[in-house]
Order: C-alpha cells, then structure tokens, then sequence
C-alpha cells in the first residue's frame, strides 16, 4: 500500500512537473542602442548629407531613433544649409525623419520654423507639419497644414497669416550663420 502511495506520489510529481510551463527569461532589449554617437545620413539626392550629434541612438529594425539631439544639420555641397532641433528624431528606410515637434533653421533668407507634429521632413519633398510659425527678417507669421520645400521656395499651407514689413525690415537676421 505505501509503494503505491510512493508511486502515486511520484507520477503526480512527474506530471505537474511536465506540465507546467517554463520559467522565461528576463525580456532584454531589442535592437541596438548607443551612446554618445554621431550619425551621417546619405539621401538620395545627389551632394545632400544629415549630420547628426546625440546622447543616445536606438535602432529596432529598418527604423533608428535619435534622442537628446546635441547637433544636427543639412548639408549640401559640403555647406551648412539647416539646422534642425527637436527632442527625438526617428529615420525610416527611406531616410526620411520624423519628429513630434521640431524648430528648423534656414540659413539661406535667416528663416526659423516652429514646427508642431508630427513633423515630417522627406529627402526629396521638403517639411511638413500641421502648424507652423515662421520668423524671418522679411516676413513672419503662421499657418496649418504647412509643406514646403528645403528653400521655401515652394511653400503650402491652410489659413496663412503672414506679414511682411511695410518700409523695410522685422528686425535682424537670426539665425547663426545665416544671411538674408
């Protein structure tokens, strides 16, 4: 009778045993991050080069998001053409970056952009954003819908309230390097 019990014992040990599922592994992270990085993003357009500087950089996939950006620029031909600040980028395959928030400098016309996200900035098109306030030393004002070009040049947008100085000038350029 007790082998028995003992036996009983030992198959219902055995199958609780079997039966129950694993311990898992503590999650790790996915993907890759740095610290302290420097980044260089080649688009497609011929002579175009990103640079960025950053506390941290993550990669998940085919994305890479950049936090705590310490420095970041457009250049073109070599030449220092924007600068951009944001608190977060994120890269997309395509090169293409996306902010929740942004302000963008232009030094060509001494334009800066506060753009309220999501912010787009696509390689071959140019910025988008759904607000945008503008200062430059000939103009300056705000809209929605915002999508433009790298130059301004081929500006879009809902509700424009620009305004531009009667007589001459808002004030100095402000944008470091700039030129108007």
């Amino acid at each position: 009778m007790a082998r028995a019990l003992l036996g009983l014992l030992l198959l219902l040990l055995a199958s609780f045993l079997l039966t129950r599922k694993p311990l898992e592994a503590p999650s790790r992270p996915q993907g890759v991050r740095l610290y302290g990085v420097e980044l260089a993003l080649y688009p497609q357009e011929k002579g175009v080069e990103w640079r960025f500087q950053a506390e941290e950089l993550r990669q998940e996939g085919r994305e890479v998001r950049v936090y705590r950006l310490r420095e970041a620029g457009r250049y073109v031909g070599g030449r220092l053409d924007a600068r951009l600040y944001a608190p977060e980028v994120q890269v997309d395959a395509q090169d293409d970056l996306r902010a929740p928030r942004a302000r963008v400098e232009i030094l060509k016309g001494c334009y800066v952009l506060e753009l309220e996200g999501p912010v787009l900035i696509r390689q071959k098109e140019g910025i988008y954003a759904p607000r945008v306030r503008i200062q430059a030393p000939n103009l300056r004002g705000e809209a929605r819908e915002f999508h433009s070009d790298f130059a301004l040049e081929r500006m879009e947008a809902l509700d424009p309230r620009f305004e531009f100085p009667t007589g001459g000038r808002f004030g100095p350029c402000q944008v470091k390097g700039g030129s108007s």
